[in-house]
């Protein structure tokens, strides 16, 4: 269907070049654009046999054939293969014919390009509609995320794992969704958006060992971010990935990015990281994440005599020190440089751990699991 704004719209600006008059009729014989505004919502009986029969030109040479009908050249505006219309050039049909036919390319053309920026917009909606419901609504329907994944051309059954990209700077966020889909390895099956300013999400699939996928999710994941962060570098961009859990069902993929949030809850005050150190994967963090999600009244109840001993300075002082040497895997070394002390002043806090709870985390693994439960209790 030809909207008479927009045909009218065409008439305004083809007539600036032209002195003859153009009509446009719809798909009911109606005028609907013409530069002479007098016959806009008049029948035109060649437009109307155009539509209904076979023909796609008909040429008026005397007006007495058509009553109202001037003479001139009328033809088919054709869209895919279906009459969307009507174009008439009033004049002798001898001296009109390629004006005719020009202005009947043009008309074509400009309903093409529209179609295919209403088919944009309505793939984006529809885009926009399936991840709110992928990753904002809790027991979202089954049946509803997989009707409107068929729509966009969406596998379900593909294994997938979300990557959360956190902007560092002030680059668009259109502009980092770009340079992740120019990515050599991006495919046809892997979902992207923006999310806000600051967040651009990627369901990434794993597309190597397809019987156990997610066994190569490390290695897939780097080899593709490297193609990524390359082509950042260049651009001058900054930005860090969090890269979730794999998932083979729409219903999962919320939880999936939710392990994303969480883990990028882990780096808040991540402003400029380098090198491989822009990519992190939850996995690396699943153990403080469980050690997260534990009942914290049971956590409470279970240490609470513990907790209740440790007071002020030397309550504060054993959290931080715990967290450096969770964050670094208890290496002394680079906990210290975590806490911006002397390694002997690491050494030190540790043996008063040590000693005040009768534990050696860094040799026995159940001292060191012990000593975790009791930080997250704290």
């Amino acid at each position: 269907m030809i909207r008479p704004e927009m045909a009218q719209k065409f008439i305004d600006q083809i007539t600036e070049y032209t002195d003859y008059n153009i009509n446009i009729m719809d798909e009911t014989g109606v005028i609907i654009a013409s530069r002479d505004p007098k016959r806009v919502g008049t029948y035109h009986e060649a437009a109307d046999r155009i539509i209904r029969g076979s023909e796609e030109i008909v040429t008026v040479d005397d007006e007495k054939l058509f009553p109202g009908v001037l003479p001139g050249i009328n033809m088919a505006i054709m869209v895919n293969g279906r009459k969307e219309g009507v174009v008439g050039v009033t004049g002798s049909p001898a001296h009109i014919r390629e004006v005719a036919m020009i202005t009947r390319l043009a008309i074509e053309a400009m309903l093409k390009y529209e179609k295919q920026q209403e088919n944009l917009l309505l793939r984006q909606g529809r885009k926009e509609n399936f991840f709110q419901l992928l990753v904002r609504v809790e027991n979202a329907d089954p049946n509803e995320l997989r009707a409107a994944a068929q729509l966009l051309g969406y596998e379900e059954s593909i294994i997938r794992v979300p990557i959360l990209c956190r902007i560092l700077d002030n680059t668009p966020a259109d502009r980092i969704l770009e340079t992740i889909r120019s990515n050599d390895g991006h495919w046809i099956q892997d979902l992207s958006t923006i999310l806000d300013d600051t967040h651009v999400l990627l369901f990434r699939t794993l597309r190597e060992n397809r019987r156990g996928g997610a066994f190569s999710l490390r290695r897939e994941i780097l080899s593709y971010m490297n193609s990524t962060l390359r082509r950042m570098d260049r651009g001058g961009m900054k930005a860090v990935f969090f890269v979730g859990t794999p998932q083979s069902a729409f219903t999962q993929y919320i939880y999936a990015y939710r392990h994303c949030k969480w883990l990028e809850s882990r780096y808040r005050h991540l402003t400029d990281p380098a090198g491989d150190d822009r990519v992190k994967f939850f996995y690396d963090k699943a153990a403080e994440y469980f050690y997260s999600v534990l009942p914290r009244e049971e956590l409470h109840r279970v240490f609470y005599q513990y907790g209740s001993q440790l007071q002020g300075d030397e309550r504060k002082q054993l959290i931080d020190t715990v967290a450096a040497l969770i964050e670094t895997n208890f290496n002394l070394t680079e906990a210290a440089k975590a806490l911006f002390i002397h390694k002997n002043t690491m050494m030190y806090r540790y043996n008063k751990i040590k000693d005040m709870l009768d534990i050696d985390p860094i040799r026995s693994s159940s001292d060191r699991t012990f000593l975790i439960l009791l930080y997250h209790s704290l």
